[in-house]
This record gives structure tokens, C-alpha cells and sequence, in this order.
């Protein structure tokens, strides 16, 4: 049993050791899904120990007096924190620069695309109802009639650039080739068509605009984009929704294996409740960042408030859009600007290579005075460190496993100490124990296995006690607390297998089927 619980945990650890001894180079030229999963199964070095990946944002802030530009850098900041946290990301670094820009830091592992995603989109999801057919076809005469009244030099006829593909089962869309992509839009941005969609929408209310899918599809080996006539006005915010549950895909599997169900609140169920109850028969479009994720037909009334939009082919798309959609963000366009590796730590160079080789030194020592003091029994402690930092690692890595990304940090540096200390403090104890409870050569084994017996509920107490307080720091902390209490857990628990394993097991070993008579405590 220890045999097999010692080699489950090296085999645990040993993606964190080969990240860890392997050189930024060698991790760089791994291919990407390879590196992915290196990083997936390992205990990552934090920022500030080992730097991470930078990106730089703007927004327009120029409307703002002075005290609404500091609320909204501080909505921003803690909007980005929380999604970033709520993904995993722990102790990101957000700094607000001048000419309303913003450096952020995540770490080397993190998928900058989906961080990108993160940090850049609102998160805003409605409804729109979809125009009348008739109408849109009003619609596209009053433009290609608009377009024969320019000069030559203008842009060609509207009707002629479109396509017409079945989206969905029985559903006829317009839909744009690729390769009239940049004519149509161009169209679109005229000021004459322009004007004269507004002059349509004045005569045919509710007021309507063009909308483009999320996606292109594709048919016969050619690429279209859809291109929808849908209410211009919000007919339901979504927003803020109850929850957002990542799930297999269901009603829109067409568009990745993942979705993300969204449950509205109480209002929003009402709202979607009457919404649809008054348009069963109509389409309805689903749009967020100003494009159409999927369209949904209206059977009837829907009652219970769900809503499910497509989440992507990988669950970390569909769990960093859940995080989006979850969280609400201000009303503020942003832009990146830059994305770039900051390799280096912002400790400085060599300082965190010096700490390392410091606290090796500082371990060696520790070791030495166990074995000058114990003797045989000093060993066992100095072997029980080998086995409490694998254990440690091994509990570190079922972390990843249940989905929290414990990132070693300067704080879970500190609670690795703390960790070790306390495995040194209760095999002190154990050992002083011994020393005073053993008698003659001759009672050796006695001794040694009533002093066993005695202690075990005592280090068990212990340990349980120290794993609750760093499941509580887990629980209500933030940043550094949370990695604290995520590396002291680890520590705590790596203590008391070694102890109850290895210690334990070794001391009853030598006494009982080695017959040492005296153990030099």
C-alpha cells in the first residue's frame, strides 16, 4: 500500500519536474497542444517568480470627467481581476498607464487568446427579433435603387453580392460569398445607403439593422457569412443572468461540441416568458459583441428561463465565455494593442535562482542537524523530505485535476515553508517522544510501538486541523491568500501521508523485522 501510494505520487509530480528543470527554450519549441498539456497536469511558476505573457489595452475614456475616470479604470480593473480569477488565473498583474491604457500579466501558461477574450468583450448578450421577410426584400430594392442612382464609381448592385444558403433546416438566409465580403461591407458603409435605411425604418417600424453571424459556413467548399435584418432596438437583455453552466451542446451542436446554458433571473425569465409567448412562430437572434451568435426559432412559450449559445469546440472556450457572460463589464469599447512574453520575473534577474539555491542550502543544513542529533532516526527524516515534497507535488497536481490551477507563488512559497516547518516540528516531536518514553535495549520495539500507537491521533488532530484553516483561506481569500492556502493544504497533507506512510511504517519496519535495538534518539 505505501509502495503503490509513493509511485502514484511520483508519477503526479513528474509533469511539474519536467516543467520546472526544463529551459524556456526547450518548452517553446514543444508543439502547442503538447505544451498545453505539459501545463495542464503541472504546478506553474507564478509571475513573480518566473514572469508570464503582457498585453495592452486601450479604451476611450475622453467623455469622462476626472472622477467618473477613475471609477471606470477601477470597474475595469475589477471586472478583468475577477473573470481572470474566476478562470483560474490568480494574482494577474493590472496596471492602469497613461492615455487610458492597460498593461496586464498573466502567467507563461495561460492561453493569451482566451485571456484576450476575457479582457476585451462586454459580455453583453440580446435579443432581437427578426424582420419580416417582405420587408427585407423592400428593403434590398430601396438599395440596389439607391446604388443605380450613383455614378459609375460607386459601388455595384446590392442584390447581386448576396446569396441565399439554409442556415438552418428549412430556412432560407442571405448570406455573403468571401470574396464579396469587403464589397458588401462597403455598401453597407455607405452614406447614401446608409440614409436610406433610415429613411425605411421611419416608414416600417420597429426600426431594423443589418447584423453579421459570429461564424462563416461553409457550402460546396466556399466560405458565406451570414448577414441578417434583425430589430435594431433590444427586444430582452439577458443580463445579469443567474448562472451560466457549461454543458455538452445540444440545440446548437452545429456550432462546437460545447455550450454555455444561461439561466436568467427571475425579471429575465418573465421577460423571455412573455417575449416569446407573443412571437411564437418568428425567429429570434442571439447577438453579443455586435454579431449574431446563433439564431433560435420560437415554438412557444418558454417558461423556464434557459438559453443556450455556443461554447466552442474545447471546454476552457466554453468556461472562459461563461466567465464572460456571468460577469458584467462597462459600457466601453476595448482594444488590444499588444501582446508580448515578459520572460523575465519582476523580482529581477538571478534573484529568484539565488532564493532557490539559498533555501537548498538552508533545507542541507536542516538535514544535517536532524541526522547529527537523531542518528538512524534522523535519517528517516531526511528520506521523509523526499517523500513530503512529493507528496506535496502530488496533492498539487489533484488540484489541476479538480480544475483550480494552484500557481507557485512568492505566497505559495511562504506556505510551502510554512509546510515545512510543520513536517520538521512533528517529526522533532516525534522523535524527542521516543526519547523520553523508550527505556532499556531490550524494551526497544515495545516502546517504539506504544509510543506509535499513542502519538497517531495526536498528528492526525494536527494535520486535520492545519488542512481546515487552508481549505478556509481557500474558501474566502483572494490572490495571494487563495495560493497560500492552496500550497499550505498541499503541505499539510504531503506531512501527514509521509508521516503516517514513511515515518511510521519505517520506524515500525526497524524495530519489528529489523530488530534495531536502539534507534539513537
Amino acid at each position: 500500500m505505501f509502495l503503490a501510494v509513493t509511485l502514484l505520487g511520483a508519477v503526479l509530480v513528474f509533469p511539474t519536474i519536467r516543467l520546472w528543470v526544463s529551459s524556456p527554450e526547450s518548452i517553446e519549441a514543444l508543439a502547442p497542444e503538447e505544451r498545453k498539456t505539459l501545463y495542464s497536469q503541472s504546478t506553474v511558476p507564478g509571475i513573480d517568480l518566473a514572469g508570464g505573457y503582457r498585453l495592452v489595452v486601450s479604451t476611450d475614456l475622453s467623455r469622462f470627467t476626472e472622477r467618473g475616470r477613475t471609477r471606470a479604470v477601477e470597474g475595469l480593473v475589477e471586472n478583468w481581476r475577477r473573470r481572470l480569477n474566476a478562470f483560474g488565473i490568480s494574482e494577474p498583474v493590472i496596471d492602469a498607464r497613461e492615455n487610458d491604457t492597460f498593461e496586464i500579466v498573466v502567467p507563461t501558461s495561460v492561453d493569451t487568446g482566451l485571456a484576450g477574450s476575457m479582457i476585451r468583450e462586454s459580455g453583453e448578450i440580446t435579443l432581437h427579433l427578426f424582420k419580416d421577410g417582405a420587408e427585407v426584400q423592400a428593403l434590398r430594392q430601396r438599395i440596389d435603387d439607391a446604388l443605380r442612382e450613383q455614378t459609375s464609381d460607386g459601388p455595384g448592385a446590392f442584390s447581386t453580392l448576396l446569396a441565399s444558403i439554409t442556415v438552418e433546416e428549412g430556412i432560407g438566409d442571405i448570406a455573403v460569398r468571401e470574396d464579396n465580403l469587403g464589397a458588401v461591407k462597403a455598401i453597407l458603409a455607405d452614406s447614401t445607403v446608409q440614409a436610406g435605411i433610415r429613411a425605411f425604418n421611419l416608414a416600417n417600424p420597429p426600426a431594423g439593422s443589418f447584423a453579421w453571424a459570429s461564424e462563416p459556413v461553409e457550402r460546396g467548399g466556399r466560405l458565406f457569412h451570414p448577414l441578417y435584418f434583425i430589430n435594431h432596438d433590444v427586444d430582452l437583455n439577458v443580463q445579469p443572468v443567474a448562472s451560466a453552466v457549461v454543458s455538452d451542446a445540444s440545440v446548437t451542436a452545429n456550432r462546437g461540441a460545447y455550450a454555455v446554458r444561461l439561466f436568467l433571473q427571475d425579471e429575465g425569465r418573465e421577460s423571455l416568458a412573455n417575449l416569446s409567448s407573443a412571437n411564437a412562430g418568428n425567429r429570434v437572434a442571439i447577438k453579443m459583441n455586435d454579431q449574431v451568435y446563433v439564431t433560435l426559432n420560437i415554438q412557444g412559450r418558454i417558461p423556464d428561463g434557459r438559453i443556450e449559445v455556443p461554447g466552442g469546440d474545447t471546454v476552457e472556450e466554453a468556461r472562459a465565455l461563461a466567465v464572460i457572460l456571468e460577469s458584467e463589464s462597462p459600457p466601453l469599447d476595448v482594444v488590444l494593442l499588444e501582446q508580448a512574453a515578459q520572460a523575465l520575473s519582476p523580482l529581477g534577474e538571478g534573484v529568484v535562482d539565488s532564493a532557490a539555491g539559498a533555501g537548498a542550502i538552508g533545507l542541507g543544513l536542516l538535514c544535517a542537524l536532524f541526522v547529527i542529533r537523531y542518528r538512524t532516526a534522523g535519517l528517516l527524516y531526511v528520506t521523509g523530505m523526499l517523500h513530503f515534497l512529493i507528496m506535496t507535488g502530488a496533492v498539487l497536481r489533484l488540484w489541476n485535476i479538480a480544475g483550480i490551477a494552484p500557481y507557485f507563488t512568492l505566497a505559495g512559497v511562504v506556505g510551502l515553508l510554512a509546510a515545512v516547518l510543520v513536517f520538521t516540528s512533528v517529526h522533532s516531536w516525534i522523535f524527542e517522544y521516543l526519547r523520553a518514553e523508550s527505556g532499556t535495549e531490550s524494551s526497544v520495539r515495545q516502546d517504539v510501538m506504544g509510543s506509535l500507537e499513542k502519538i497517531g491521533p495526536v498528528l492526525v488532530w494536527t494535520h486535520v486541523m492545519l488542512l481546515l484553516v487552508s481549505v478556509s483561506l481557500v474558501v474566502v481569500g483572494s490572490d495571494a491568500v487563495v495560493n497560500f492556502g492552496l500550497v499550505l493544504f498541499s503541505g499539510a497533507a504531503g506531512s501527514l501521508l509521509t508521516c503516517m506512510c514513511w515515518t511510521n511504517m519505517l520506524l515500525s519496519s526497524l524495530v519489528a523485522d529489523w530488530q534495531i535495538r536502539k534507534l539513537s534518539v
